[in-house]
């Protein structure tokens, strides 16, 4: 049943009607006796065809039930009707009329409401602040949120994960209206799509696993012990998620396990989600039987949504993490620059690296890999140099080749020259490669710069700028105690006394140095510890500065340095310009080295230095 319109009777203005004649003719003997003019025949001659056109097929009679749907004019037909014969007897009603007046069916959703509103009460809270328009699904014109209407919207939500059977073919299921009817669970603030926050979550958990249940189990799963032929890294850029293979039982205890890992340390399985779906995956392709590479897990979590920290950092404990074969980008550049280095020269140069990586023969402290790359990529140009002449076996270097080499250079770059080359034939020496050690005692001239203090201007109010404890406690390391980045990143939780006002710093090939907290450094201190505690209760970091990344951190990694010189860096303000600052200001006011030794730490050389920058002419006067 519809309402008919104006606009029903334009369509069907020049169609051939049986029976409209006949009709017609009755109407105008009407229109005679009341005498009315062209208007009421127009809208009479509309309402006839209308109501002509709404007669079954099989019947040609008019019911007097399809005038109730014409736009106007319904009675004036209805007599007219009646006077020509068309007008069909009127059915027996099986409910009265008072009963079922406007009673039925919303007309926007078709929910049984019951009620006498011709639109229920969720459609008229849908339609507020929502535009109109047809819908995707149905083609009605209706309020529309993302392009569906309500009921559109109602019937996805539903049927998306269709569990019990319930989605018709060719048609949709309807419902009660009411207390009884269907809602959506969402806000308006937090709709998030076409679905909402989806009704029926159990019903969308019973067909995921369902789905999964029924999936193969991957055909590449890892076997333990099982070796490789060579190394391949594998591609994860063609990841469908969708058609995930099935878990193995181990696959699946290993899963659960990290997720009650995930409880366990108070974390939620919202901000872990990523880290959960990068190990569903590795688990679904390879299994849980054999060790995970380190490797698989960085290149799935460079895809979006994917992260691998979390489940490096677990695993990694167990034993079951494979080595990354990745090498340090820094590393792999020395090794090229040593296979580029002329031949003869190349395994020297190779041997030179694992002495830098403390992997040779005898055991050392490895350099930084920077350190390593910048070395080997000084000393390149040089070997070349050296083959060019005729040299093929670096025993032959002697003083003066290198007194040739460094030559052209000045300043910072010839200092930087001479580093790299009495490393290189120190590692030789100590490996038995050489004889003798040609750079041994090889220096060069350059300009030492004395520590210059702050202005006075750069430090007033800076403590009130930083944004806060952490970095509040660190600004005052560095300009009170004169600790370095390094020390502070290295500072442990254990180490800070508050019963009796102290914090140890500990250095490496040095004896341990205590500090004596000040008032302001103290209550730092304290209300450091106690944020420290309040945010990660669970923190196992051993560190007394962490981070939010640090803290949650299995692996219990130190700060980065940015974490303690980027604020600094915003102010125009260095951690180390800091500590030089304070340890010059306390050379001014004694001119014992042995005095700064002690308060800070400071080596011999050091303490030397800053008692000559404070005290240039030895306490004397100026000679100008």
């Amino acid at each position: 049943m519809c309402t008919f319109t104006r606009a029903h009777g334009k369509l069907i203005r020049g169609r051939a009607i049986p029976d409209l004649a006949q009709v017609q003719t009755v109407l105008e003997e009407m229109a005679t006796e009341r005498g009315v003019g062209e208007t009421w025949r127009f809208h009479t001659s509309e309402g006839l065809r209308l109501a002509l056109a709404s007669r079954p097929p099989d019947e040609r009679l008019v019911r007097p039930e399809a005038l109730v749907d014409l736009p106007q004019m319904g009675p004036t037909l209805h007599a007219a009707l009646k006077r020509a014969g068309m007008l069909a007897p009127l059915r027996p009603r099986l409910v009265p009329f008072w009963m079922s007046a406007d009673v039925g069916n919303c007309r926007e959703c078709l929910a049984w409401t019951n009620e006498r509103d011709q639109r229920c009460a969720s459609c008229q809270n849908w339609a507020i602040g929502r535009p109109t328009g047809p819908c995707h699904r149905c083609g009605r014109k209706l309020p529309l949120r993302d392009d569906h209407r309500r009921s559109c919207v109602l019937l996805i939500a539903e049927t998306e994960y269709d569990v019990d059977g319930i989605l018709l073919d060719g048609g949709d299921q309807l419902w009660f209206g009411g207390p009884f009817a269907l809602h959506l669970i969402c806000t308006r603030a937090r709709e998030g799509g076409l679905y909402g926050r989806r009704r029926l979550q159990i019903k969308r958990r019973e067909a995921v696993a369902a789905s999964r249940a029924a999936r193969p189990v991957s055909v590449h799963l890892a076997r333990p012990g099982q070796l490789e032929l060579f190394h391949l890294a594998r591609d994860w850029n063609r990841l469908d998620e969708r058609r995930l293979p099935a878990l193995t039982p181990a696959a699946k205890e290993v899963l659960d396990g990290f997720v009650t890992h995930i409880r366990a340390r108070g974390w939620t399985m919202q901000a872990l989600g990523p880290s959960i779906r990068t190990l569903r995956v590795l688990l679904a392709y390879l299994g849980g039987e054999a060790p995970l590479l380190e490797e698989d897990v960085r290149l799935l979590a460079r895809r979006s949504c994917f992260s691998g920290a979390r489940v490096i950092n677990y695993w990694r404990p167990t034993g079951r993490l494979g080595p990354n074969h990745r090498a340090n980008a820094y590393l792999a550049r020395a090794r090229r620059a040593a296979d580029d280095a002329p031949g003869s020269f190349r395994p020297l140069v190779h041997r030179w690296i694992d002495v830098l990586c403390g992997q040779a023969s005898q055991p050392s402290w490895p350099l930084a890999p920077s350190t390593v790359s910048s070395h080997v990529r000084l000393a390149a140009p040089v070997l070349c140099a050296w083959c060019a002449d005729g040299v093929i076996d670096l025993r032959a270097i002697t003083r003066e080749d290198i007194g040739a080499a460094l030559q052209p250079k000045r300043g910072q770059a010839a200092s930087s020259l001479a580093t790299a080359l009495r490393s290189l034939f120190r590692a030789l020496k100590r490996e038995r490669l050489i004889f003798r050690d040609p750079a041994r005692g090889v220096s060069t001239t350059s300009a030492v710069t004395l520590p210059g203090p702050l202005p006075d201007d750069r430090l007033r109010g800076t403590l009130d700028r930083m944004p806060s404890v952490r970095h509040q406690l660190t600004f005052v390391l560095a300009a009170v105690h004169a600790l370095s980045g390094h020390d502070q990143r290295h500072l442990l939780l254990d180490d800070l006394d508050l019963s009796r006002g102290t914090l140890l710093v500990r250095r490496r090939d040095k004896p341990v140095h205590t500090l004596y907290l000040d008032d302001l450094t103290f209550r730092l201190a304290r209300r450091w510890r106690a944020e420290r505690h309040r945010r990660w209760p669970t923190s196992t970091n051993p560190y007394l500065l962490v981070t939010v990344c640090t803290a949650v951190d299995d692996t219990h990694p130190a700060v980065s340095p940015q974490a303690i010189t980027k604020s600094l860096r915003r102010l125009g303000l260095q951690v180390g310009r800091l500590r030089m600052d304070r340890i010059l200001d306390e050379a001014k006011h004694t001119a014992d080295p042995v005095h700064l030794i002690r308060l800070f730490g400071l080596s011999p050389y050091t303490a030397r230095q800053y008692v000559r920058a404070a005290h240039p002419y030895g306490g004397g006067p100026s000679p100008l």
